[in-house]
């Protein structure tokens, strides 16, 4: 049975880990962590996807989660229309929120890692203001939005913003739009803003 150590990780990697496993079509497997709020939601993944976490308590605060696949599952929370709808995500900064500033950051880094394992990713991601520094400056998330473009978001940043900060030049993945493309997306879609 494939094992999974997420001991010492932070959310939302252990969900993640547990879902990608889950992808990958194992009907059983097991979970260690030590953490609370993993052990939660890693349950909350087992309900929404199918599977019965089995609990056990080991030594030094972990614990093992078994998952095992139920014969017959249907989530009714999980609507056709939920699953099927058009949206886009929207940065204007570089962080999520006004809290401590490298928190903040971390924050908004979790957020992408979490928004590329979605079953249903958005249409365009869009960076203005100061969220065009995710599109050219920060790593991680040049990464994670180039994870993203793969699949088919298109990602774009807002020239005017660009030039503003001295940042055309250093653009790493997606394409430079205008406010006037920006307004029309978000008028037209559905806006996620972390």
């Amino acid at each position: 049975m494939k094992e999974i150590d997420a001991r010492g990780i932070e959310c939302p990697m252990p969900v993640i880990m547990a879902k990608r496993v889950i992808k990958s079509g194992e009907e059983s497997f097991k979970v260690l962590v030590n953490e609370d709020i993993a052990v939660e939601n890693l349950k909350k993944l087992a309900r929404q996807t199918g599977f019965e976490a089995e609990l056990k308590e080991l030594e030094n605060e972990d614990v093992e989660l078994t998952f095992n696949k139920l014969d017959e599952f249907k989530d009714e929370k999980l609507s056709k229309d939920s699953l099927s709808s058009s949206y886009v995500v929207v940065f204007d900064s570089d962080r999520i929120g006004d809290g401590d500033e490298e928190f903040s950051k971390s924050l908004l880094e979790s957020f992408l890692v979490s928004l590329t394992e979605e079953d249903v990713l958005p249409d365009y991601v869009i960076c203005y203001n100061k969220g065009v520094f995710l599109s050219t400056q920060r790593e991680n998330t040049i990464e994670d939005f180039k994870k993203l473009e793969e699949n088919g978001v298109e990602i774009i940043s807002c020239g005017l913003c660009l030039d503003h900060y001295g940042l055309k030049e250093d653009l790493k993945v997606g394409r430079i739009s205008n406010m006037y493309e920006i307004c029309s997306l978000m008028r037209t879609h559905h806006t996620v803003r972390p």
